[in-house]
């Protein structure tokens, strides 16, 4: 999962203001990801950089970027009109934290890779809806194909992810069937399913991509 998470998060792209033209989107995905990558290589070369701070400086290039409300309303399906505001509020926090938290431990553990953006196709286009793809390359030489999901927000004139495919595993899915598998395992019980959300990211994934499997 923490491979998963960091290639997604890795190639997250900055808000993209003005019309919804996928030229656009497509443009500022590989500065924002060279961005990143420099701000991560700055402070892994400081003397002392804490946990707080690597979750900072991650939340600061990526944050306004990832619409988190509608992750979370997709993650929770049909438990979301259950919940109540509270639980949604709770939910979302500590998805949002588990998620950069993880990231953020992830991307000590990233040696020497390359990103190598694709060019887009017309059938995956639209103002609304956009599809970028990618392949991050490993120094192994391992190829792993990204394919982010993006919408244009009206409200807020931007470009923002919702969903991510990596090399073939649908991450809102993923995430979908942990968050049901959860309340399951906890009679439905959505606040004690909320609490073991961040533990069950904290532990092994059932989904590893490991380069000697050639996944």
């Amino acid at each position: 999962m923490k491979l998963l998470l960091g290639l997604w998060l890795t190639c997250v792209l900055f808000p993209v203001w003005g019309e919804g033209n996928p030229e656009d989107a497509h443009k500022l995905v590989s500065e924002r990801i060279q961005a990143l990558m420099a701000r991560i290589e700055a402070l892994k070369n400081s003397e002392i950089v804490d946990e707080k701070a690597r979750i900072l400086a991650v939340e600061e290039v990526i944050g306004n970027a990832v619409d988190f409300k509608r992750m979370t309303r997709r993650v929770m399906a049909k438990y979301y009109k259950k919940s109540s505001k509270q639980q949604k509020n709770d939910f979302h926090d500590v998805f949002k934290s588990t998620l950069l938290n993880t990231y953020a431990r992830g991307l000590w553990e990233f040696e020497d890779y390359k990103i190598r953006l694709k060019p887009l196709k017309n059938a995956h286009q639209s103002q609304r809806n956009t599809q970028v793809e990618l392949e991050v390359v490993t120094a192994s030489g391992q190829v792993y194909s990204v394919i982010q999901s993006l919408f244009f927000h009206k409200k807020h004139q931007r470009w923002m992810i919702q969903n991510v495919i990596i090399s073939g595993v649908n991450i809102g899915q993923l995430f979908r069937d942990q968050f049901a598998r959860l309340v399951t395992n906890h009679q439905g019980d959505l606040d004690l399913a909320i609490k073991a959300w961040s533990l069950e990211l904290k532990a092994p994934s059932v989904i590893k991509i490991k380069e000697e499997e050639g996944a």
